[in-house]
């Protein structure tokens, strides 16, 4: 298997395991940029620019915080031909978003207005 492909299928059991919350998303110092610790790698996953036009980066770092793979994606346009990179960046894109909100824990908050909201009378 091809390195391209296996960060495809760990970007996808990524997505699905944070859809379940079986991954847990943490905060860093620069706003756009999450990292989840998953077994002896850590992952982090940032956007730069804008959510519809910015660069989604992905990467994996070892115990001693060395970068020993990953990917970038920028976004290719609305009827670029490069379906693949199209792709990647809708993939990072959607990863970006389940980390932000693990990380902010935004269906907590979500959930606690609600419940706060049907209280008042």
């Amino acid at each position: 298997m091809r390195s391209s492909e296996q960060i495809e299928k760990l970007l996808s059991k990524l997505i699905e395991l944070t859809e379940k919350d079986k991954v847990g998303w943490q905060e860093t110092a620069n706003l756009n940029t999450f990292l989840a610790p998953v077994g002896e790698f850590v992952v982090t996953v940032s956007r730069s620019g804008s959510e519809l036009n910015g660069r989604y980066s992905f990467e994996i770092m070892d115990g001693r915080g060395r970068a020993v793979d990953g990917t970038q994606a920028e976004f290719v346009g609305a009827t670029g031909e490069d379906q693949t990179g199209r792709q990647n960046w809708q993939r990072l894109s959607r990863l970006h978003g389940l980390a932000q909100r693990s990380a902010l824990k935004s269906d907590q908050a979500v959930s606690e207005l609600l419940s706060s909201l049907e209280q008042i009378r």
